[in-house]
């Protein structure tokens, strides 16, 4: 498991949840800046994130909180010093997964971690590529689609042998949109299809990840030629690229 990071100045609940954290095995990664934070899960995958709201508030890094849920594939859980529904509102519009409230519960902070940890793995085995789907690429090893290349072994895309540096979900959506080229596809579909749940005020995701796919998949980003937006419905994959399985 890739460690779990910790965002707070308080000496106590480091120490704390060090403690009950390294009893599970898990590796915690201490932090008391944001953006550092952010440049962390930039730089290398993490499991999940434990945010202290007394040490970052949610007024002032409410954009930081958000860039780090659409950057982690995990668990995110806040603590705040007292309860605030409105912020508790806030935070779930965010795709927060837990709000605690202090003192902490540390054997509850830990049992509601691997509840988690077990809803995130379950929704990512239910959503690795299944080629019983598709039988031109049963027991291949790739697909080609134009210059593109999905390599299932190693779960990456490249374009023209550039390797495209897609996020575990960017694959997952791309390789969904594929699988449903030519079809209009709303968010509502891809959120279930990918993600796996159905959460109300969650489509922004969907958007943010289309964005990032095109950034990287597109010539043109703002003209995209590949995944191209239906106005008021959702988004679609250009029918015609047609995908070529190859290599067992």
């Amino acid at each position: 498991m890739q460690p779990l990071v910790l965002l707070s100045s308080n000496l106590s609940l480091f120490i704390e949840i060090n403690r009950h954290c390294n009893e599970q095995g898990w590796y915690i990664s201490n932090m008391t800046d944001p953006r550092q934070t952010i440049e962390l899960v930039n730089n290398g995958e993490v499991s999940g994130l434990i945010w202290d709201l007394s040490a970052a508030p949610l007024k002032k890094h409410k954009k930081e909180l958000q860039i780090l849920r659409e950057n982690i594939e995990g668990p995110i859980i806040v603590i705040s010093p007292k309860e605030n529904h409105d912020e508790r509102l806030t935070c779930y519009g965010l795709n927060i997964d837990t709000y605690l409230i202090e003192p902490v519960d540390y054997v509850e902070l830990i049992a509601r971690l691997k509840q988690l940890f077990w809803v995130y793995n379950k929704t990512q085995k239910n959503n690795l590529i299944d080629f019983e789907d598709s039988k031109k690429i049963k027991d291949r090893a790739c697909v080609k689609c134009e210059n593109l290349q999905i390599d299932f072994k190693q779960y990456i895309v490249t374009n023209n042998g550039v390797d495209l540096g897609l996020t575990p979900k960017e694959f997952s959506l791309l390789w969904y949109l594929m699988k449903h080229r030519g079809q209009v596809l709303s968010r509502d579909q891809l959120l279930e299809g990918v993600w796996g749940y159905d959460s109300i005020g969650s489509s922004r995701i969907i958007d943010i990840h289309i964005s990032h796919l095109r950034d990287k998949l597109e010539k043109d980003p703002q003209n995209p030629q590949w995944i191209k937006t239906i106005r008021g419905f959702g988004y679609i994959l250009d029918l015609s690229y047609p995908l070529v399985a190859e290599g067992n």
